[in-house]
């Protein structure tokens, strides 16, 4: 579903990431885990398509998006339900309204999109805020309504940066079910934290843990990791993630590689 290759960012002069790799395939939840200025946040902007590299590409859906022209670029994010560490909310709009909208991008139906909105904020226990004003939530809250937001759908692709940052126990708990659903659902699923408590969670059901260090992935080989080792997505109902066709005006460029396969 995604395939980072060979990526490198820099920020201010300072190399931020380094010729990294790595895969996400469909079905499949990858946590990555680092401590602050490790590069998490910009290794999760690459594969939200939220930001280019300098060097290296991403391909997802089997389309380099890197060579994608900026007009085309929307076509790709709405393939991708993408919860950032500061969630970015319409604080005047409702709960439900927010969540509906992201479905709406994708092309659902109203009465679709509300059902899958409504779907998804029971998935992380916030049905109860659906009529709140996201202005009146806490910040805790609004990280849960960010999270339900991605993966309502569920969408091909789950990018979810440091989801628990700041909320207890309880919290976690809901994060972690959240996320490993949209994997059984058949997301590919890549989030990053620093909570080394939410790490082993992931990791306990099912997900693929990596450290990411100064930039690099600690241990990994040049040509990324290890085939996935994550079981069968699992039915649930009506929870399917379905990819809208990448109808982009930029050049073919000839046969693409599918975006989980590394290079040969």
């Amino acid at each position: 579903m995604i395939w980072l290759e060979g990526v490198s960012c820099q920020r201010n002069g300072a190399l931020v990431l380094d010729m990294v790799t790595l895969g996400v395939a469909r079905s499949e939840l990858i946590v990555v885990e680092g401590t602050a200025g490790s590069g998490k946040s910009t290794l999760l902007a690459l594969a939200a398509a939220a930001r280019m590299p300098d060097r290296g590409a991403v391909w997802f859906a089997g389309r380099n998006t890197t060579t994608l022209q900026r007009a085309s670029l929307p076509f790709v994010r709405r393939n991708i339900g993408f919860c950032t560490a500061d969630p970015l909310l319409l604080p005047d709009d409702t709960v439900l309204a927010n969540v509906i909208l992201a479905l709406a991008v994708r092309g659902e139906s109203p009465a679709r999109a509300e059902q899958l909105a409504r779907e998804a904020l029971d998935l992380v226990r916030a049905s109860e805020l659906e009529n709140r004003v996201v202005s009146s939530l806490s910040v805790g809250q609004r990280r849960l309504v960010a999270l339900a937001r991605a993966v309502a759908g569920p969408p091909p692709l789950v990018v979810a940066d440091e989801p628990a940052a700041g909320v207890g126990d309880e919290a976690r708990a809901i994060v972690t079910y959240a996320l490993t659903a949209a994997r059984d659902a058949g997301s590919a699923v890549l989030a990053a934290t620093a909570d080394s408590a939410l790490a082993d969670q992931l990791v306990s059901h099912g997900g693929r843990r990596i450290h990411l260090d100064q930039g690099r992935i600690a241990g990994a080989p040049a040509i990324g990791l290890v085939p996935a080792l994550t079981p069968d997505p699992l039915p649930l109902g009506t929870f399917q993630p379905r990819v809208i066709t990448l109808e982009v005006d930029d050049a073919a460029v000839g046969d693409l590689p599918p975006a989980t396969r590394g290079p040969s």
